[in-house]
């Protein structure tokens, strides 16, 4: 099973349609989305952009505006987005998914932390725009950077194969 992970697409409208362009070329079977999706109207390109059978599940972030509305649009589509952090279970794998906490740094511990403490195969996380590959206590931490691009200037998601664990990182651009 191939996974597609992105997160604070920020409504780039641009970059999450090549993204999703890339995920569909790949062949992936589930999108998640880690959060600053920000308005609807990215969800609606979304659905439009989605093929058959396409899961796509999300963590909110803290820039993200109209939740009720956000999470109708994913209903809609029988796709779920909720507060993180969430736990998913695919072909045997568990992950865990969520935004972010206040800054970078802090972020970045509270996710290291969780690594170092549970039996989870990976923790996926956005909300610092940075790319981020770890291992810790054999459970791997990903965050695919920006889809965004512009904080950064360089938008990239990720997909990862759950079977063999291994994560790839694309630009966007």
């Amino acid at each position: 099973m191939l996974v597609g992970v992105m997160s604070d697409s920020h409504d780039n409208m641009f970059n999450v349609e090549v993204a999703f362009k890339i995920f569909q070329d790949h062949g992936v079977d589930a999108v998640i989305h880690l959060g600053d999706i920000i308005s609807p109207f990215i969800v609606k390109k979304i659905a439009r952009l989605a093929w058959n059978d396409l899961m796509v599940y999300a963590v909110f972030g803290n820039n993200d505006g109209d939740k009720v509305l956000l999470n109708k649009l994913f209903s809609k589509s029988n796709w779920s987005i909720a507060e993180g952090p969430r736990l998913f279970e695919f072909n045997g794998r568990r992950i865990l998914a969520l935004h972010g906490y206040n800054g970078v740094e802090y972020t970045k511990k509270i996710v290291y932390s969780i690594a170092s403490s549970t039996k989870i195969d990976l923790i996926l996380y956005g909300h610092t725009h940075e790319r981020d590959y770890h291992i810790i206590n054999n459970t791997i931490i990903v965050n695919p950077g920006e889809t965004y691009g512009y904080l950064t200037g360089n938008p990239s998601i990720a997909i990862i194969d759950l079977e063999k664990l291994k994560v790839e990182f694309i630009d966007l651009e």
